[in-house]
């Protein structure tokens, strides 16, 4: 047994006018919000792009790519340049430490007390992919008749 068309068929017919009543308030609160209409309910005539930075799919688009891209070079010099020593001392023991500020390791292989596993390795992870991203394989590159 199948329910009963006819109280769904009501119910909708219910939300849709409720609906159109909601959205033309909406509609009001978001012109007084972008400075569109009055304190009396006036609409104020203006200009969509004096109101809101209009930008296309493309633009997004390239933003997106060169942020990427930024963050890859940064990544790539990083990598390339080598740490600086930096020494520092133990409270409790006494014992001096030589950290590399690159790998973040000490002379003896150790890591620092608030170095956390979890957060390099997803840092490594992300690094590891955006190299991946970027990997092109001469044979793939090169137009191979099939």
């Amino acid at each position: 047994m199948g329910r009963q068309n006819r109280s769904r068929k009501r119910r909708d017919e219910m939300n849709e006018i409720k609906k159109k009543r909601y959205d033309a308030k909406e509609l009001i609160r978001l012109k007084k919000t972008l400075g569109l209409l009055d304190a009396d309910g006036k609409e104020i005539k203006m200009e969509i792009g004096e109101v809101a930075e209009i930008k296309t799919a493309k633009e997004f688009k390239r933003a997106i790519k060169s942020k990427e891209e930024r963050e890859l070079m940064y990544e790539h010099q990083e990598s390339l340049e080598k740490g600086q020593q930096v020494a520092q001392v133990n409270e409790k023991t006494g014992v001096e430490h030589v950290y590399n500020s690159k790998t973040l390791k000490d002379q003896f292989g150790n890591y620092p007390a608030w170095f956390k596993k979890k957060k390099t390795a997803k840092r490594l992870r992300k690094k590891q992919h955006a190299q991946k991203k970027n990997f092109k394989q001469a044979w793939t590159t090169v137009n191979v008749p099939l």
